[in-house]
């Protein structure tokens, strides 16, 4: 899976390394019930996960809200989640398996 990027001022970044906060973080926000969320809730807290992600400085609340399109906040937060997903089940995938271990 690609990378995800945001543009900031012209500039292209990409999200550093992910850390086990921010899995934690976008599991409870896509786990949780969304219902009585206010559509600005909604979009802040999408927003808030979106920095925590990229974990760049020159990512912050005010540079998304001023340089990301407003319907491409929700699909870029969704593409972090999944990109983080593919980052953390890749390198699960080359974990040695005990049981095959134990019986060689």
């Amino acid at each position: 899976m690609d990378t995800p990027q945001i543009k900031i001022n012209g500039k292209i970044i990409q999200p550093v390394p992910p850390k086990m906060k921010v899995w934690r973080e976008f599991l409870a926000f896509f786990d949780k019930d969304k219902g009585k969320m206010t559509v600005e809730e909604f979009l802040s807290a999408h927003v808030a996960l979106i920095v925590l992600a990229f974990n760049q400085p020159e990512v912050t609340t005010e540079s998304v809200e001023e340089n990301l399109e407003i319907a491409d906040v929700v699909p870029l937060a969704r593409q972090l989640f999944e990109w983080l997903q593919a980052q953390t089940f890749a390198k699960l995938i080359n974990l040695p398996n005990g049981e095959t271990e134990a019986g060689e």
